[in-house]
């Protein structure tokens, strides 16, 4: 897309922290020998910066370990870094009061570490924050590289004055939903795999009432519809918000009624578990799934990854693979995942030596400080397998001595770590059940992350433009007034149609305030399109 430096919206992500990986080793205390760190960078005569970086106090770092600001994690950092490092705590369920009292007393700290975006944009508002294009391009090398490859982040952290002002965790995307199908109740039934939605619903129909497993009694069910299943089944149908179409931005309705058509019939004819609505967190579905008595699963990939040991050991001969969503009259689409940028970092205005932080941050995000951060010292916190991946020595020691080490690595990039397990199954695994499921993973992976079939999304949910109360309020009920009113016209029969859903969907909308919501949207992206991170842009992305 062609750079605009004209009008641009600040983008929210959720408030809600990312859970960051468990690693599976750590590092070595001050005294004992390090790897190869980084160069410092600099001349030898220069004289060494110091800087002041946040750091998240969540109360959790083991007593013998020492303090959030004192460790073997910040020796190690001031031990081969290029600057010295005073680590300023932030205690992690009051980040935004300590921030703001830090900032109006004049002592925030240079590099500001936050995963609250929202409340990052406020600081911006109030210009507490220092542009980087300038720090970047003059004293920076490698963080410069990761601009340079992934040009997309530029746009995530250029704020409306055209100007950037974050620094972000940059890490392969991960693939949330999955939808998986016993392949051998398919070859039984002399089914093929579906292609459409149509066919699906033929498929989920036979699976239900076909006796696929052969037991001579009506105990299977075709699909799931329960927790996260409901949405992957709109999403087959683009049945979201706000989508793009003819060049513009719109609140779609027509979606709505051919999604809840498809689910009202899946309800009517027995096809899925009629509790579907009270199984709010899907464990029903998990034991259905685990019992072999669900022919096609949607879920997040780890719960069925997590019930996949279940199934195999109940019923063998069970065949699972993974398949695309099928296509609608809408297109064909795919399921939701974990985004690969996170802004987390920025300036201060105020620091007194910006050059410097620069350097920490070149620093930090270097491939031996990252690989060190993950994996400890080689021979003493883990051993390397015969294909170069990280093997602990003693998890538990590396347990307590990293535990408390994600929040330094706030704005690492991950993606230069090699792959070593997946769904915590690792790759080198002799578990028969762990290579299979890896094998079915990887073939989600290649599916689910195809720009031809793009989550349905204008862009990904965390990287929405940011509203104003009045504006998300009206978002948010929106999105709940519509489940709640097509939950039942899905269950209801002649009592309640589809029909009359969708219509008290739009006055719902309509009586809410929602036009005003449509040409907000509507008016930023014509403003931002040449701009913002739109979700063709996510798919287009290389990280090999």
């Amino acid at each position: 897309m062609e750079k605009h430096r004209g009008k641009k919206t600040v983008a929210l992500s959720t408030a809600a922290v990312m859970t960051l990986s468990i690693l599976a080793a750590c590092g070595s205390a001050a005294n004992e020998p390090t790897p190869e760190a980084p160069a410092a960078g600099g001349d030898a005569a220069e004289a060494r910066g110091k800087i002041t970086v946040s750091i998240y106090d969540r109360g959790q770092i083991p007593k013998e370990e020492g303090t959030y600001t004192d460790n073997r994690w910040t020796r190690w950092i001031n031990e081969n870094g290029p600057v010295d490092v005073e680590f300023v705590p932030i205690p992690r369920n009051e980040s935004q009061q300590k921030y703001s009292m830090l900032f109006a007393s004049g002592e925030a700290p240079d590099l500001v570490l936050e995963y609250d975006n929202a409340f990052v944009n406020t600081l911006w508002a109030q210009k507490q924050l220092l542009p980087l294009d300038d720090l970047i391009a003059e004293h920076s090398t490698e963080y410069k590289k990761l601009l340079e490859k992934f040009p997309e982040l530029k746009k995530l952290a250029t704020k409306p004055d055209g100007k950037m002002y974050e620094v972000a965790r940059i890490m392969k995307p991960e693939i949330l939903g999955m939808m998986v199908i016993r392949k051998d109740w398919l070859d039984k039934l002399g089914l093929e795999t579906p292609k459409t939605v149509e066919e699906l619903y033929q498929v989920a129909d036979a699976f239900a009432n076909g006796d696929p497993d052969g037991n001579g009694t009506k105990d299977t069910f075709g699909i799931n519809l329960s927790q996260f299943a409901t949405y992957y089944v709109d999403a087959m149908f683009q049945n979201e918000m706000f989508i793009l179409e003819n060049g513009e931005l719109i609140r779609q309705f027509d979606r709505i009624k051919p999604a809840y058509e498809f689910k009202r019939r899946l309800f009517e004819n027995n096809i899925v578990d009629k509790d579907f609505l009270t199984d709010t967190n899907g464990q029903k579905a998990e034991q259905d799934f685990a019992s072999g008595k669900l022919g096609i699963y949607l879920a997040y990939a780890s719960v069925i990854s997590k019930n996949y040991d279940t199934l195999k050991n109940s019923v063998p001969e069970a065949e699972i693979v993974a398949i695309p969503f099928p296509a609608s009259e809408f297109g064909q689409f795919g399921p939701d995942f974990n985004p690969p940028f996170q802004l987390t970092g920025s300036v201060n205005a105020n620091a007194k030596d910006p050059a410097s932080v620069m350097k920490y941050i070149d620093f930090m995000v270097s491939e031996p400080t990252v690989q060190y951060f993950a994996n400890g010292e080689e021979g003493v916190h883990y051993t390397k397998s015969a294909n170069g991946c990280p093997q602990p020595i003693d998890r538990d020691k590396n347990k307590n001595e990293m535990g408390y080490t994600g929040d330094y690595r706030m704005f690492m990039p991950t993606y230069l770590l090699q792959t070593c397990a997946v769904n915590d199954r690792s790759l080198e695994s002799e578990n028969p059940i762990d290579q299979e499921w890896i094998a079915i993973a990887e073939e989600a992976k290649k599916l689910y992350l195809d720009p031809n079939r793009p989550h349905p999304g204008f862009t990904h949910a965390k990287f929405r433009p940011a509203l104003d109360k009045d504006l998300n309020t009206i978002f948010n009920d929106g999105w709940n007034t519509m489940n709640e009113i097509m939950a039942k016209a899905v269950v209801s029969g002649s009592a309640y149609t589809v029909d009359q859903g969708v219509a008290d969907v739009i006055s719902a909308w309509d009586a809410s305030g929602g036009k005003k919501l449509e040409e907000w949207y509507k008016n930023w992206y014509q403003e931002n399109k040449d701009s913002w991170l739109f979700m063709e842009d996510l798919y287009q992305m290389e990280f090999e």
